[in-house]
């Protein structure tokens, strides 16, 4: 793509069918099917010229992810990400408890959306019936699964409403030209030239809150490190070597698309903290990663309220609404006895 020309999505219309069968025959990948779905594809265009296409089969509660095709002038600038990213929200939107896909070529990028190899023999009858599995992919393609439901997991903290979730620092960062990455916290440069990508970690987190309510999400925390004054000196890392190192790391940590992404960094002068994205903000020049300090929650505000009066001991051992359960004591409450 061209540097300053913007990529949009959206969702397929029938004017669209024609383009679509013609990318996807040019690159080899089956068209049966496509006309009958195609309320589920989503394509990305440039210009008005098509750029890719994705879609998104329904079976019951079970989705089939299909089609996603790039053309080749537009692949590493984030179109198919872009577009699988949409199409498993929309999966998501759609309440589906989880997807499959079928690939003969690509079964080293999709674990980066989360998606794992598994034997054709777990597919769903309902998928087994479908015209991807009966007459459009060979035998010798490989089935991939992603759950959306399991066990209740989210993808974000609960509560937490600014967040940015790791597929949408990925596809901004895509979709742009290869830029210095700056990360920013309240506008002035956090981590200097020459830093290091040390580790991408995907996090799954159990908690109890002190409403006695249990929740389960996920986070990706990529952890930052000062590097030399050699390397310093050298500048500050391209987004394009960001991507290499995430997607290598992706292809083997079951890294979630729409898990809150985080950005670890700490050094001599400063302890190690883990901080929010707020948004990334492409520039001519650069690509800032803007950061905000994380905050304390109580998760369970809501349900118990944090009453400026002291409740009674019988009243604050338990954790009805307004009891006051995450709110501070009182000394007279406190007892070392």
């Amino acid at each position: 793509m061209e540097k300053g020309v913007r990529m949009l999505t959206r969702k397929a219309v029938s004017a669209d069918l024609p383009r679509i069968e013609a990318l996807l025959m040019a690159l080899n990948l089956p068209v049966a099917g496509v006309a009958e779905y195609l309320e589920g594809m989503r394509v990305a265009e440039q210009d008005a010229s098509l750029l890719g296409v994705a879609g998104l089969e329904t079976h019951g509660r079970v989705g089939l992810l299909r089609s996603v095709a790039a053309l080749p002038s537009a692949r590493r600038q984030g179109v198919a990400a872009r577009l699988v990213g949409e199409v498993l929200d929309q999966a998501r939107h759609l309440d589906l408890e989880e997807v499959y896909l079928l690939t003969t070529t690509a079964e080293g990028y999709f674990p980066r959306f989360g998606f794992a190899a598994v034997p054709r023999s777990v597919a769903p009858p309902a998928l087994l019936a479908s015209r991807e599995f009966q007459d459009a992919c060979p035998q010798s393609a490989a089935l991939m699964h992603l759950p959306l439901q399991e066990n209740a997991m989210t993808q974000t903290i609960p509560g937490l409403s600014d967040h940015t979730s790791t597929l949408t620092l990925l596809g901004t960062l895509r979709a742009g030209p290869h830029l210095p990455l700056e990360f920013h916290l309240h506008g002035e440069v956090l981590v200097g030239p020459g830093y290091h990508v040390t580790e991408v970690k995907a996090v799954t987190i159990e908690s109890m809150d002190c409403g006695g309510r249990a929740d389960a999400w996920r986070e990706t925390v990529i952890q930052l490190k000062d590097g030399s004054a050699r390397e310093a000196g050298e500048g500050f890392m391209t987004t394009r070597k960001f991507l290499g190192i995430y997607d290598k790391v992706a292809r083997s940590v079951p890294v979630r698309g729409e898990a809150e992404v985080r950005f670890e960094y700490g050094n001599n002068a400063m302890p190690a903290m883990q901080y929010h994205v707020t948004h990334v903000e492409p520039q001519e020049e650069r690509v800032i990663v803007h950061l905000r300090t994380p905050g304390v929650q109580c998760k369970a505000a809501d349900a118990c309220g944090q009453p400026t009066t002291a409740q009674p001991v019988e009243a604050a051992s338990g954790c009805a609404p307004a009891s006051g359960c995450c709110g501070p004591a009182t000394t007279e409450l406190i007892s070392l006895g």
